[in-house]
């Protein structure tokens, strides 16, 4: 290994500073030869997140009543201590931060930076004035941060989504970088970029516009294709980087695998990573090991950070896992090796289905994701998964749907046995040891079962709509009262300590325990979709229809990747070209489409019925394309629903239609029918 590579790890993922976590962090590096660290910070926070939550403004100082001053004052004081301790040891601290991001009163305190759509203009001279200033500031309050790591997404002015610009994206991408790259290089600091593109043309032309910028302009991206859970390949976009040091960034933590409350080694996931990535000589690597405020210290899967520790230093990491087992569980050791050793395959057979990406996030999923994610249609005999989306594996292959129960089935057997190995050590352990191990094998084996069930429900539901056998409705209770008792059971051993129970990672709203929640809205879907269907067969001349934002919806379903939503309301199930956070997400008024495939009664005079209504709003606004044309609509419905007309005629049996948002109301698309003479 180079002696100069960067050995890194990030923090505080997404989530406000802790102080004493923090510290630990920053001791750790120090202890174990680290020479990089990230503060990601609660970046998804309007109010404290990126660099604009923690840094009090000098020229714009107008806009620092936007912010939370207790969280100014303890980043100020803590995360400046925590930075000159790792400053003093020769170690770099780096600020996450997402652009474009302005205060929420800027367009109305100089509204001249909007152009005619009511959208930021980039290249406003006030922009330019705002970012250099803003960046100078946080610098001045934390001399101690080497520089900041740039993401272009997620942020309340989507760059990349704005329309009507006068420079186009790659020009958007390279002007707003170099503002922030050339300020950084004036004041003596460093700007890393991340792509976060999961679009090939996207990233390519990223890469172009970093390259331009300067070929020492750092690239930082992830080890695997896109995201980060297990199931996706290597990032093959690691060849779209042809000048460019690259930074690779790493999640051993486990965010879409536990986030820490399951035991999970990732040996081999980390050792085919590493190898993977070191072909392509980088600079670095950059590894996240804590997410929603749950991280590696005091548990077993601290394991992940001392191999890839080993692997980044040039030595065995099977010496390395060794010597932590026996430091951390002195005289057991190679027991608690050993049940550790299965769980990354084990996880991958619960989270995943047949290579399938089949959870949210590390959570229990809701019943929208699963729409989004095609669980729904991937347990239909003739599936059709049309979208390419990033989650969906090349050419899968399901295989039965009894090889399906039987992996699920496969891995609580598995899990179970973990458990009565880890029950046999308890006399060798520490209490607090012992406790830690417990709670968390006691959640993998129970996290087992709840997804066993989970996949039966999916099956069932899908199996009615099949074959409208009522056998399987009565089916579906047996799995989701079977999800329940589990659940029950999980929290009756474990308490506010079973996976269920974490609110504070996975809260839904109002407390309710997601699993309930999922139980809850499969009844209610479920009757819905059954009440919709039938409504809709009893058009006359039915050719052919569509739920919107049913588990029924197939017909080759397209969309853009997380930005399609579906919801249940006054009875009725919609999707929206868009996610539900809407407005409140960003401000741009162009954001998210989908499509389907629907059939057609070839050379007749068909009449498409599209049941379309507000989502949030009170006006109807959508674009609908049809085989290649246009309609734009634009209603004030008062908030209600209406019905649209489309004549069709043509040659084809199957044509697709696409919904597209392209003002700031979001609409939204309940059913579409064919009806033909």
């Amino acid at each position: 290994m180079a002696s100069d590579m960067i050995r890194g790890i990030s923090v505080c993922n997404p989530v406000d500073l802790d102080p004493q976590y923090f510290m630990d962090t920053v001791i750790y590096a120090i202890e174990h030869n680290l020479s990089h660290i990230q503060f990601i910070g609660p970046i998804h926070d309007y109010l404290r997140g990126n660099i604009d939550g923690i840094t009090p403004y000098r020229k714009y100082a107008e806009f620092n009543p936007e912010k939370d001053e207790e969280y100014v004052a303890l980043n100020l004081d803590y995360l400046n201590a925590g930075c000159k301790k790792a400053a003093d040891a020769g170690i770099k601290m780096y600020m996450w931060h997402h652009e474009l991001d302005l205060p929420d009163a800027f367009t109305e305190k100089y509204p001249e930076v909007l152009n005619a759509d009511g959208d930021i203009e980039v290249t406003h001279p006030l922009v330019r004035d705002f970012l250099e200033n803003r960046i100078e500031d946080f610098f001045f309050a934390y001399p101690y941060m080497h520089g900041i790591i740039l993401t272009l997404h997620e942020t309340k002015v989507p760059l990349l989504k704005l329309k009507n610009q006068k420079l186009d994206k790659v020009e958007r991408v390279k002007y707003v970088t170099k503002i922030l790259y050339d300020t950084c290089l004036r004041l003596g600091k460093e700007l890393i970029v991340r792509p976060f593109a999961s679009i090939e043309k996207d990233y390519e032309m990223m890469t172009e516009a970093y390259e331009s910028i300067s070929k020492d302009l750092v690239i930082m991206d992830k080890w695997t294709q896109f995201d980060w859970s297990l199931c996706l390949p290597h990032n093959r976009f690691f060849h779209k980087i042809k000048s460019n040091p690259l930074l690779v960034e790493t999640d051993i933590f486990g965010e879409y695998f536990g986030k820490g409350q399951i035991p999970l080694m990732l040996k081999e996931h980390i050792r085919e990573k590493f190898q993977y990535c070191e072909g392509f000589k980088p600079a670095g690597y950059a590894n996240r090991i804590d997410r929603a405020g749950q991280h590696f210290f005091g548990s077993p899967n601290m394991v992940n950070l001392e191999i890839m520790n080993a692997y980044m230093q040039g030595e065995d990491a099977e010496e390395a896992i060794d010597r932590f087992f026996e430091k951390t569980y002195p005289g057991a050791g190679g027991a608690v090796r050993e049940i550790m050793e299965p769980t990354e395959d084990i996880l991958r057979s619960v989270f995943w289905l047949k290579g399938y990406y089949f959870s949210e996030l590390s959570a229990f999923p809701r019943i929208n994701h699963c729409k989004n994610h095609f669980y729904f249609e991937m347990m239909r005999d003739n599936f059709e998964i049309a979208s390419g989306e990033w989650f969906i594996p090349k050419d899968w292959q399901r295989g039965s749907l009894e090889s399906v129960l039987s992996e699920k089935a496969d891995a609580a057997e598995k899990a179970d046995a973990c458990f009565e190995k880890l029950l046999s050590l308890k006399d060798k352990l520490e209490k607090e040891a012992f406790h830690s191990l417990y709670v968390r094998f006691g959640n993998l084996k129970y996290v087992a079962r709840l997804w066993e069930a989970m996949t039966k429900a999916f099956m069932y539901y899908s199996k009615y709509f099949e074959t409208r056998d009522e056998k399987y409705v009565l089916l579906m209770e047996e799995a989701l009262s079977e999800l329940l008792r589990t659940n029950q059971e999980g929290i009756a051993l474990f308490g506010k300590e079973f996976y269920s129970q974490l609110v504070s990672l996975y809260s839904r709203g109002g407390g309710e325990d997601y699993v309930e929640a999922f139980a809850k809205d499969m009844r209610e879907n479920l009757r819905v979709e059954k009440n919709r269907i039938a409504a809709l067969e009893a058009q006359k001349n039915l050719v052919d229809y569509i739920v919107c934002g049913g588990g029924t919806e197939g017909h080759k379903l397209q969309k853009e990747v997380n930005f399609s939503d579906t919801f249940v309301k006054d009875d009725s199930i919609y999707r929206i070209p868009g996610t539900g956070r809407g407005a409140a997400w960003s401000t741009v008024n162009t954001h998210g489409w989908f499509s389907y495939e629907i059939k057609t009664k070839p050379h007749a005079e068909n009449t498409i019925l599209l049941e379309i209504g507000p989502h949030l709003c009170e006006d109807t606004d959508i674009k609908v394309n049809v085989d290649g044309t246009e309609y734009v609509f634009r209603e004030k419905t008062g908030g209600k629903k209406t019905t649209v007309t489309i004549p069709y005629y043509g040659e084809k049996e199957y044509v697709r239609i696409r919904f597209d948002r392209f003002t700031k109301n979001t609409p939204c698309v309940h059913s579409i029918s064919v009806i033909s003479k």
